[in-house]
Formats: structure tokens, sequence, C-alpha cells
């Protein structure tokens, strides 16, 4: 019996020893990736991919609807009495023609919209699977570094939008630290992200049509 208390007690102070070498830190893992100077990088591309797709769909779009203004304009005059039957008859062929050019310009714009937005959150998924990647080996990198055994995320949330982590020592977070680490020599890279994402956001603001009175 005296032996079995002994190793017992032997296990919990190995287990005592052992938690006591653990040196524990949060992280909140969505923060750093929106402050990473790679992530605003990306975000300019993608509002430069996001605007050009926007800016030739608004072509395609407007030039649909003249389509459709015209093809509206030929049926009155098909249907306009004051004309002589043969005015009426040419106006009804020309309307023939409009409307399966028409039937075409749709099936490219619908198409170019469901393509084109395809595309940008494939190019965006990719995007940031590899940011993912780069950021999970700094983070590791840096409580390497800095001898944290263990890193907890704190932004994570679970179906229902609950965070994962309700409660825990906000004065063991590390992620301003983290923020500054992967951005360590790329501060001016950074800022230039960002005023050049800003103005792109700006000028879509301006570009918007005024809303009506």
């Amino acid at each position: 019996m005296k032996i079995r208390i002994f190793a017992f007690c032997t296990v919990l102070l190995l287990a005592g020893t052992l938690y006591a070498a653990d040196k524990v830190a949060y992280l909140n893992m969505e923060k750093v990736f929106e402050n990473y100077y790679k992530t605003v990088q990306e975000n300019y591309q993608f509002e430069l991919q996001k605007q050009n797709f926007e800016e030739r769909h608004d072509i395609m779009r407007d030039e649909y609807q003249s389509s459709v203004k015209e093809a509206q304009r030929v049926e009155s005059d098909s249907k306009n009495e004051l004309l002589s039957q043969a005015a009426r008859d040419d106006s009804q062929r020309k309307l023939g023609i409009l409307m399966e050019r028409l039937q075409v310009k749709r099936d490219e714009l619908m198409q170019f919209r469901q393509s084109g937005m395809q595309d940008l959150q494939n190019a965006r998924s990719v995007a940031e699977d590899e940011l993912i990647r780069s950021l999970t080996d700094l983070v590791k990198r840096y409580a390497k570094e800095k001898d944290y055994t263990h890193v907890y995320e704190v932004s994570g949330r679970s179906l229902n939008r609950v965070p994962f982590l309700l409660v825990y020592p906000e004065e063991l977070e590390i992620t301003d630290a983290v923020i500054n680490y992967i951005n360590l020599g790329h501060e001016s890279e950074l800022q230039e992200a960002r005023t050049k994402v800003e103005a792109l956001k700006k000028k879509a603001e301006d570009q918007k049509p005024a809303p009506a009175e």
C-alpha cells in the first residue's frame, strides 16, 4: 500500500512538473490574418479583379438594356397602324432578328456573371489557403522563439456562432505581438497596401449611382 501511494504521488509530481513547464498563450487568428501585410496586398489585388469584373459586367448589361429598348421601339413600330403595312412587316422582321440577338446577349450576360463570380471566389479561396499556411508557419516560429508550448486560437466560433473560448486570461493574449512580428520589416508595404485598398473602395463608392429621391 505504501508503495502504491508513493507511486501515485510520484505521478502527480511529474504531472505537476510538466504542467509547470508549459507556457500558454492565446491568439486571435482572425485579427492576425486581417492585419498581415500579405493579406492586405491580396485584398488590393482582389478589389482590382472585382472592379474589373464589375465594370465589364456593367458594360455588357448596358448593351443588353440598350438592345431591349431598341427591340421595344421596333415592336411598337410593328403595331403602329399609322405606318404602312410594308413598314410594319419590315419592323416585324427586324424584331425577330433583334429578339434572337437579345437571347444570345442575355445568355452571354448570365454566363459571364456566373463564371466571373466563380472565378473571383476560387481566386480568393486559393489566396486565403496560401496565406493561412504562411501565417501558421510564422505563428509556430514565433511560439518556438518565445518558448510557448501551447497557443490557443480565440476567434473561432461554433456552428451557432458562439465563441469556442468564452473566457480566457486576456493578459496572456499575444495577438498584437504576433501582428508586429509577422509585419516586421514590411511596415511600409502594409501601409501602402492599405492606402491602395481604401482608394479603390472610395473609387467604387463614388461611382455608385445616387439613390432615387
